[in-house]
């Protein structure tokens, strides 16, 4: 049987010629493709009855069951246009997008009578007529619909989407662009089974698995409260489980967990991970678990998927979002010297257009023809496609698209906010979530965070709720006042750079940088520092600190950070403080733990610091760096230190040793660049370390203005790593001293 053009006329063959054959399975039961076919006549009939006329667009405001899909292919074969609503929009939401699609009616479930309250005025002041599918089914009982010959290139759905305006845009796909998206992805994944349908209708990836499943004459499983264990449960149901199942990597997240890591039931044969920014360690997890992990990357004026990596690849390159599907063509446009520029993409599965924005559309092609994602890419030599960046500053959270200008305009009408910027804040469950930044009226009394979220909960949908709200004097504008989305994303969300000891390695500050981290509002990287370990300076030698600086440009430069916070123990604290010094613009703060800046110390302390870097020197030489190691930490911890070390540790750190000849030298220190240091600097040290540090510690506080000092009652040297929960602390409190980090989401708003 050649594939059907639409999706009605594919149900309707299904029908003929396998009347029996099972079509949709939800909690109400199973619905065979001859009792769908009979479903989607009375809806059609239905809707001819209440005046719907071929073109005319019915809005569907319903969750996912088999009566919604009879409803969509219902509404298809009317000859209208199908407009699926999320069904977690607020009535105000649901009023914007009817009056950006001006449909002749609302089909919505009984319980969403609230969402459908903003029907009245809704479409160019006239209210919509919503209508409940139990009373539609009585309009026309009995009656078959009128024939309605589709056309292919007709629009069959007005997919919603969030400008930057933040105006609702409702992209148009036809049956065909839906139909060669389905035979795109049968024609990438391993033959299919049957579908499990996980996300709303109002998702473009959830119409693509209804669109796979039913086109192709499969068998589709519908959750309409998709939990975890529910997941597992389908998925696991036995020889009529589902092969294939379109995930956003929070649902995947979730559904590990409570699997714990066990691997897949056998008859699952690929996940679908995408509508998110998708962790290249969830990637990573899930292949370990045996799970076939498919991530993909699509956007639905491209009607969903562009691109897929195999379940066999996704372990090898796990931050890859794969090659082109069957048909698909992606191009980077305007490339800059690292391989990155604007995704474009040419597929048969392209949208037609924006309803009723002719220039929105026409901006969203390129001269030839292709369709710009407004996302940014790269292409490595195998032709797979890396996603660097996010379009249109678009917050894109658990799948959901969330319009920083609609949350902005929300806040700012709250009687007490004079403006709000909003932006995306990576979240390990969500992907993202939206945070604000808002400036208060003059002499307006704050209201708390509490009510002003209270606020958006009674204006927007759960997902576009702000997670943190700051306070700021200012937002960061152009001089014609636009907003520096980069600059408040940077104020709400700043990058936390971890820099480690010698003998040590990033790896070891990883509970430090989880401490920090764990609320989301501070992004922290752990990176290795040159010299650490034989592995990175061979032979061991010292690095001149412009060396350390240089590369924390670059590592800036990769991380597309304009600035960041610095963190350092022991000598990466010195790091962090050259490089203060040395790199105004790009260091926002400092907080130091018992920096060993030599050149500072008292005489004896520097004789004793020159003989160490000596002896480590003449170590390395004649033993090599486990040598080197012990005669590191011999002399700065006492010559019995290395022998009470556990056997583990001595192995650690003889592998480290390159990093005490690399750093005990302290080549390029240039104590008078101290005083040039302009950003919020706090100096810290343990009361129960070695007696040199804390005097240290007092004359770099003296030396760099407006430097503050703090001792950490009870802690050692070693604490950044032995005891990271109260450094965290004392970094966190030093931060939010500084204003360079808000209170965490937890303190903020418990609700």
């Amino acid at each position: 049987m050649s594939a059907a053009p639409t999706l009605p006329l594919a149900i309707r063959r299904h029908a003929a010629a396998r009347p029996a054959a099972l079509a949709i399975r939800d909690a109400a039961g199973d619905l065979a493709f001859a009792g769908l076919d009979r479903a989607v006549d009375a809806v059609a009939a239905a809707l001819q009855a209440e005046g719907v006329a071929p073109g005319d667009r019915v809005a569907l405001l319903a969750g996912p069951s088999a009566e919604a899909i009879g409803l969509l292919a219902g509404i298809l074969r009317a000859g209208a246009v199908a407009v699926p609503l999320g069904t977690r929009l607020t009535a105000r939401e649901v009023g914007a997008a009817l009056a950006a699609t001006t449909p002749a009616l609302l089909l919505h479930d009984p319980g969403l009578a609230a969402g459908a309250a903003g029907t009245r005025g809704a479409a160019g002041g006239r209210d919509v007529r919503a209508i409940v599918p139990a009373t539609l089914a009585g309009r026309a009982a009995g009656a078959s619909p009128r024939g309605v010959v589709l056309d292919a290139g007709a629009p069959a759905v007005a997919v919603l989407t969030s400008g930057t305006t933040g105006r609702p845009k409702a992209a148009l796909l036809s049956h065909a662009a839906l139909a060669a998206s389905a035979a795109a992805w049968t024609a990438a994944l391993p033959p299919a089974t049957g579908w499990l349908l996980c996300l709303g209708l109002a998702h473009v990836a959830g119409l693509g698995v209804a669109w796979r499943a039913l086109g192709a004459g499969l068998p589709l499983t519908v959750l309409a409260a998709p939990d975890p264990d529910a997941v597992l449960g389908a998925l696991g149901a036995g020889a009529a489980a589902p092969s294939h199942v379109s995930l956003v990597p929070a649902q995947l997240a979730r559904l590990l967990e409570a699997a714990g890591d066990a691997p897949p039931p056998a008859t699952v044969r690929a996940i679908l991970l995408g509508g998110a920014p998708i962790p290249a360690d969830l990637v990573a997890r899930a292949a370990a678990a045996g799970w076939p992990v498919v991530p993909t990357y699509g956007l639905s004026e491209a009607g969903s998927g562009v691109t897929a990596l195999t379940a066999d690849e996704a372990a090898a390159h796990p931050g890859s979002a794969g090659r082109p599907l069957p048909g698909v063509a992606v191009r980077i446009a305007a490339p800059g010297s690292d391989g990155v520029g604007a995704i474009e993409v040419r597929t048969p599965a392209a949208f037609s257009g924006y309803l009723g924005q002719p220039e929105a559309t026409a901006a969203a092609r390129s001269p030839d023809g292709w369709l710009r994602t407004g996302d940014l890419g790269r292409l490595d030599a195998d032709g797979r496609l890396t996603v660097v960046g996010r379009r249109d500053d678009i917050v894109i959270s658990g799948g959901e698209n969330v319009s920083p200008p609609e949350v902005e305009a929300v806040l700012e009408a709250h009687p007490a906010v004079a403006a709000a910027g909003v932006v995306a804040r990576p979240d390990p469950a969500w992907g993202a979530v939206p945070v604000a930044a808002v400036v208060l009226r003059p002499g307006a009394p704050d209201p708390g965070d509490g009510a002003l979220r209270a606020w958006c909960r009674e204006r927007l949908a759960p997902y576009k709720v702000p997670a943190a709200v700051r306070r700021v004097d200012a937002l960061p504008r152009t001089a014609s006042g636009k907003l520096r989305r980069a600059e408040l994303r940077e104020m709400l969300t700043p990058l936390v750079v971890l820099l480690h000891a010698t003998l040590s390695t990033g790896r070891q500050l990883a509970p430090l940088a989880r401490a920090l981290g764990g609320s989301g509002d501070l992004r922290v990287l752990a990176p290795d520092r040159r010299g650490s370990g034989e592995r990175r300076l061979v032979p061991p030698r010292p690095v001149a600190v412009d060396a350390h600086v240089a590369d924390l440009a670059a590592l800036l430069d990769a991380e597309g950070a304009r600035r960041a916070i610095l963190v350092g123990h022991s000598f990466g604290g010195v790091v962090a403080l050259e490089a203060a010094a040395r790199l105004p613009d790009r260091v926002a703060g400092v907080v130091a733990y018992e920096p060993p800046y030599g050149p500072l110390a008292d005489e004896r302390t520097r004789v004793a610091f020159a003989r160490v870097a000596r002896a480590t020197a003449r170590a390395a030489a004649a033993g090599g760096p486990a040598a080197a190691a012990r005669a590191f930490l011999g002399g700065v911890a006492g010559p019995r230190a290395w022998e009470a070390l556990p056997e583990r540790s001595r192995a650690f750190l003889a592998d480290e040793g390159g990093g005490a000849v690399a750093d005990a030298a302290m080549e390029g220190l240039d104590p008078a660049r101290l005083a040039m240091i302009a950003c919020p600097v706090a100096i810290l040290a343990g009361t129960a370390s070695e007696p040199f540090y804390r005097p240290i510690a007092d004359a770099l506080a003296a030396r760099i203005p407006a430097a503050v000092r703090r001792d950490l009652p009870g802690l050692r040297h070693t604490a950044p790593i032995t005891e990271p929960g109260p450094v965290a602390a004392a970094v966190r409190d030093a931060l939010a001293a500084a204003g360079l980090a808000g209170r965490s989401d937890a303190e903020e708003d418990p609700a």
